[in-house]
């Protein structure tokens, strides 16, 4: 199998950590859907990351997809979301505010990063940021130790730490240290453990493909 995508996006690299937790096997194909738009419309008909090729050929687009193929493929009992009912929406509850919060920092990202100043519409900046903040305080309150449910790791845990990862590396906004501490201290735990260390965010992907680092803090 090869992972369409780059390091730098939380939706790719979710995926690519779940593989490794389930001991999967995966080549890459390094393409942004900015740079090599036109070659990413043949492989995802929206032009998006991720996108997994199969032995086959056939494409699987978007990480909720391709996360619920990959767990088709491991025993029940090593899924990273729950079989019991109780159990499985509330992880399912929590990783919607985790991957929910990726998208919201992405939007705003790109509203600041590739669009000019005086393009900018100041109301959905501010929507954006108000649903960021929302987002983080609500996973504060969780309170992981280490874990955000239950005791072992889920799929909340993966796309949590790597939203967060996100926010801390790439968007900056309004993230200093200790402004959300039980976050703080497991997005550091997880990105320790080797099947995120095996995928880490990649600051230069981001840079080859026209991302310019700045502090949205003040926006």
């Amino acid at each position: 199998m090869i992972l369409i995508g780059q390091f730098d996006s939380p939706f790719v690299r979710r995926v690519a950590v779940t593989m490794n937790h389930h001991g999967i096997i995966f080549g890459r194909r390094i393409l942004s859907v900015f740079t090599d738009f036109e070659q990413m419309l043949e492989e995802n008909p929206l032009g998006k990351v991720p996108v997994l090729e199969l032995e086959d050929g056939s494409h699987i687009f978007d990480s909720r997809m391709i996360i619920d193929y990959i767990e088709q493929l491991v025993p029940a009992e090593k899924r990273l979301v729950p079989m019991n009912p109780e159990n499985r929406w509330r992880v399912l509850r929590i990783e919607a505010v985790a991957l929910g919060l990726a998208e919201k920092s992405y939007e705003r990202g790109v509203e600041y990063a590739r669009r000019q100043p005086d393009k900018i519409d100041p109301q959905w900046s501010e929507r954006l940021k108000q649903q960021i903040e929302s987002a983080l305080t609500w996973l504060e309150s969780m309170q992981p130790n280490p874990w955000l449910y239950g005791d072992t790791m889920t799929q909340a845990d993966i796309t949590c730490a790597i939203a967060f990862t996100f926010l801390r590396e790439k968007q900056q906004i309004l993230l200093s240290r200790g402004d959300y501490p039980a976050l703080d201290e497991h997005c550091d735990y997880c990105e320790s453990l080797p099947m995120f260390q095996s995928s880490c965010y990649s600051a230069q992907e981001a840079s080859n493909s026209g991302w310019k680092p700045r502090d949205y803090s003040s926006n």
